[in-house]
């Protein structure tokens, strides 16, 4: 698929054609779930400031394909007044939380025009990375799907096989299938992170506890203090399933 851009006149009802826009782009790229749903909703939040609050005539939309990502290209040619805006703008906190990386050229009144740029992974067109043969399974059990993921394609760049949920019901499920170790994010689903890392340590599967807070004795074989860097995380990894390499 070509770049594809849609000029729309800056009125609430342009609103509801961009909506539409933005989610036949995505279907057509193979963007589905949690990932369409929040670029949506951040492409409807930005074009919704351009059109309430900035004063404009026009908004573009122009979606552009890049190697399993989207480059979102958001401009109008107004000036957003953001102290005399009545409700707090979701558009740019919401394309910085899905985003790899946020352009942002603000419009001024002595140069009318704002461009948001945001480049955007398609968690859901990256096909899984087999582990080589013999290498073992890692759970990361995280809430936060974003660094989830980001942590989880670390992890099979590293060669391990790395499989993800964002919730403990959800990560009790796949201790059917022991890993050989996991990754726990303590505040999973409102703290029960805590319980199931307990679990899965009762069940013989090693754990990698990751939480603002150190967690009791006995919870964790390992403790590192959020946020983790990936290569800390790896090396823990390694420490516990290979400690003589």
């Amino acid at each position: 698929m070509n770049a594809q851009t849609r000029w729309f006149p800056a009125i609430p009802g342009s609103l509801p054609e961009i909506r539409t826009f933005v989610r036949d782009l995505a279907g057509a790229s193979g963007l589905n779930g949690d990932d369409a749903r929040d670029v949506l909703l951040a492409v409807s939040e930005a074009a919704d400031n351009a059109v309430r609050r900035a004063g404009a005539s026009v908004v573009g939309v122009t979606w552009e394909p890049r190697d399993q990502a989207v480059l979102l290209t958001i401009e109008d040619d107004g000036v957003f007044d953001y102290d005399g805006a009545s409700v707090r703008p979701l558009g740019l906190p919401l394309l910085f939380g899905i985003a790899d990386e946020v352009q942002v050229r603000p419009g001024r009144p002595t140069w009318p025009g704002t461009v948001v740029r945001a480049l955007v992974r398609l968690w859901s067109t990256v096909p899984d990375v087999l582990a080589p043969s013999g290498r073992p399974r890692v759970l990361l059990v995280d809430g936060d799907r974003f660094s989830g993921q980001s942590l989880a394609a670390f992890l099979h760049a590293e060669g391990y096989e790395a499989t993800l949920v964002t919730t403990v019901a959800a990560a009790e499920s796949a201790l059917e299938s022991p890993p050989a170790l996991a990754v726990v994010d303590l505040l999973t689903s409102r703290g029960e992170g805590t319980r199931f890392a307990a679990e899965a340590r009762t069940s013989g599967v090693p754990v990698v506890a990751v939480s603002a807070i150190e967690p009791a004795a006995g919870v964790a074989d390992a403790y590192l203090p959020k946020p983790a860097h990936p290569l800390r995380v790896l090396a823990a990894v390694r420490d516990l399933l290979s400690p003589d390499s």
